[in-house]
């Protein structure tokens, strides 16, 4: 991790406490040692530094400056579900980039039995985004939406996600359009499974107002597929 990072119940009167995998992460990864500085975050706060006062059964960091979290990018990615090793990967990384939203939708191509993996339980979400916050020295988690019908989603929710400041792109490949970004807008792109989306799929999009985009000359893994489309927005 590149910062530690801390939440309400690690606080105790005017510092915090930290024990297990965090504390063995502070001591023989940082080797860091009473008197030390670090760099803190609390989740959904400020980030800054922290005093290490002392090392007993915990360690007892006192926390000094404070600062505003880095800014995220106006952009929601639509993920198609994939393996939940894939997705776990792509949570942490997406957060890492500073994505402000994160739908992940059921798709024809999508197996409906992913849904029972602890990935995608509340506890097993949070664990893969406080990966990517710590990776990006953030504080602020993306909101995950999980879309377990796609027919409600694609005619009711998708048309309401785009206005003239926000503008939808879909990843297919064959796409005589490839995807061009304006940094002035804030944007939404969706990005299918490995089988990718279905036609009618494409077609909902389409309705909904989203364009239709290519992601390069081949066709590409939605790992590969998602980190390729997020750079472009944050570069």
């Amino acid at each position: 991790m590149n910062h530690l990072l801390f939440f309400p119940e690690d606080k105790f009167e005017n510092e915090i406490l930290i024990s297990g995998k965090r504390a063995a992460h502070i001591l023989n990864i940082l080797n860091a040692k009473e008197g030390d500085e670090i760099k803190v975050g609390e989740y959904l706060g400020k980030v800054g530094t922290g005093t290490i006062k002392k090392i007993d059964e915990s360690i007892h960091i006192k926390v000094n400056d404070e600062n505003d979290p880095p800014e995220k990018i106006p952009l929601r990615v639509i993920i198609g579900l994939s393996r939940p090793k894939v997705m776990s990967r792509l949570i942490a990384d997406i957060t890492t980039s500073g994505v402000e939203h994160i739908d992940i939708i059921q798709t024809w191509y999508g197996d409906k039995g992913y849904w029972s993996n602890d990935i995608f339980s509340e506890s097993g979400l949070k664990n893969c985004v406080v990966k990517g916050l710590e990776q990006s020295m953030d504080t602020i988690p993306p909101e995950i939406k999980l879309i377990k019908r796609f027919g409600p989603y694609s005619n009711d929710v998708l048309p309401g996600y785009l206005n003239e400041k926000t503008r939808g792109y879909i990843a297919n490949p064959g796409s005589e359009q490839s995807l061009k970004v304006n940094p002035e807008e804030s944007a939404v792109i969706a990005i299918g499974p490995e089988r990718g989306f279905t036609t009618y799929e494409v077609d909902q999009f389409i309705k909904a107002g989203f364009e239709p985009v290519a992601l390069g000359k081949r066709i590409l893994r939605t790992e590969v597929a998602v980190h390729f489309a997020v750079s472009r927005f944050s570069s």
